[in-house]
């Protein structure tokens, strides 16, 4: 097996299995608002007195969230590229939906990378993880 058919062996996998989507297979039964946002990719910007800016790849701001965690929703919730998130009216569910799905993003990472050690023992390349999240468009702060 080379490198690019590990790569495109995950992919598949993956996709077969079904990715979860953020924040919809981690809101459970919260109750949730929409937010309108841009249909692009958030990344988390600067922290201004104690809140962070969220925004988009291009640099235009979307919004303040009141905390790193928070920031971070923002960012997970905008991977879809929809126009609107659904947000959860109680914030207090937010660093548990976080923790939630970078617990499921980190399994995914730890089983990728024991594979790709236990199939290419002996090669110094790079781990393949991050080509591999890229490609199903997942990501971890």
């Amino acid at each position: 097996m080379t490198r690019k058919e590990f790569v495109e062996f995950w992919i598949r996998k993956l996709n077969d299995e079904g990715i979860k989507i953020f924040p919809d297979d981690f809101l459970e039964n919260a109750e949730t608002i929409h937010i309108n946002v841009p249909a692009k990719t958030l990344i988390p910007g600067s922290e201004l007195f104690g809140t962070y800016e969220v925004i988009t790849t291009d640099g235009d701001f979307v919004i303040n969230a009141e905390d790193y965690t928070e920031a971070k929703y923002y960012v997970y919730s905008s991977l879809q590229r929809k126009p609107e998130i659904k947000f959860p009216k109680d914030k207090k569910t937010i660093p548990q939906l976080v923790k939630k799905y970078e617990q499921y993003i980190d399994s995914i990472i730890n089983d990728i990378s024991k594979d790709f050690k236990k199939n290419f023992p002996d090669i110094k390349e790079s781990n393949p993880v991050s080509d591999i999240l890229k490609a199903i468009n997942l990501i971890r702060y």
